[in-house]
C-alpha cells in the first residue's frame, strides 16, 4: 500500500515538473500535482496539505498558502504526498522553474543532495534514528563552512533547522519508537538548506530554498529508495523539465 501511494505520488511530481514555467502560480503547480494524486482510479485524497513554495516561500516550513506567482529566476519546492488505502507517501523535490538552476542554486542543491545520500546511507537496522541526521548534519557544516556561508559548525543549524527524517505509514509523521531503526520500517530522509533574504552570509544566496526528500525502507541488508524512481540530481531534473506536458 505505501508503495502504491509512493509511485501515484512519483507521477505527480513528474507531471508538474514537466509542467512548470515561469509565470505559473504556486496554486497552479499544486493543482498539476493533485490532479495526478487525486484521479477517481488512484485515491481520494492527499497525504498532507500539499507545499509549493517558489523563491522565499520555499524558505518557510510547511508553508501552504501557495499563492505567489513564480519568476523566471525562482526555485520552487514542492512537498506533497499521495494518501492510498489509508497509508501515506511524502515526497519534496526543489526544482527551477526556467528548467535550469542558477550556479548559485546548484551548489546547494547539490551540497543537499550529499547530505541526503550520506543520510540514506545510515538507514541501516541497528544505528540510531537520529545517525541519517547527524550524518546529513555533518556534510552541510562542511560545505557551507567552505563557501563561508557559516563561520562554526553550529551556525549550520541558522539554515538547516529541522529534523532529517521522521517515520512514514499511516500517518505522514507516524508513531515510532525513536531508538535504533528495525527492518521493515519506513522513514523519511530529507534534509534542507533555506537562506532567506537578510541571513548574515553574501547576498547571492539569498531567497535559495532546498529540500530533497525521499521515502526509505529499512532491511536486514541495505536501505530500499522507495520513492527513488524520482530524479534527484540536478541534470536529471533539467533533463526532465525539457520535456514539456499539458497540465
Amino acid at each position: 500500500m505505501m508503495q502504491k501511494a509512493i509511485d501515484i505520488s512519483i507521477e505527480g511530481h513528474l507531471a508538474s515538473m514537466k509542467a512548470a514555467k515561469p509565470g505559473m502560480t504556486e496554486y497552479e503547480i499544486e493543482a498539476v500535482m493533485e490532479i495526478h494524486l487525486q484521479t477517481p482510479r488512484r485515491l481520494e485524497d492527499v497525504g498532507y496539505p500539499s507545499i509549493v513554495g517558489s523563491e522565499y516561500n520555499a524558505c518557510i516550513l510547511h508553508y501552504v498558502s501557495n499563492r505567489k506567482t513564480t519568476e523566471n529566476k525562482d526555485l520552487v519546492l514542492a512537498d506533497c504526498g499521495a494518501e492510498y488505502q489509508n497509508y501515506t507517501a511524502d515526497i519534496t523535490r526543489t526544482f527551477p522553474v526556467s528548467g535550469r538552476y542558477t550556479n548559485e542554486q546548484r551548489v546547494i542543491y547539490n551540497i543537499v543532495l550529499e547530505a541526503q545520500d550520506s543520510g540514506i546511507v545510515a538507514c541501516r537496522a541497528g544505528n540510531g534514528f537520529k545517525e541519517p541526521h547527524n550524518r546529513a548534519m555533518s556534510v552541510v557544516q562542511k560545505r557551507l563552512m567552505e563557501l563561508e556561508i557559516i563561520k562554526k559548525p553550529e551556525e549550520a543549524r541558522w539554515y538547516f533547522n529541522h529534523g532529517t527524517s521522521h517515520y512514514l505509514g499511516l500517518d505522514v509523521h507516524d508513531a515510532g519508537t525513536g531508538g535504533n531503526l528495525k527492518v521493515n520500517s519506513v522513514i523519511t530522509v530529507e534534509p534542507g538548506i533555506y537562506i532567506p533574504a537578510g541571513s548574515p552570509c553574501a547576498e547571492k544566496w539569498w531567497n535559495t530554498g532546498v529540500r530533497i526528500e525521499d521515502d526509505i525502507l529499512i532491511t536486514d541488508s541495505d536501505p530500499v529508495n522507495l520513492s527513488g524512481k524520482l530524479p534527484r540530481k540536478a541534470e536529471e531534473i533539467e533533463k526532465l523539465m525539457q520535456t514539456t506536458t499539458t497540465p
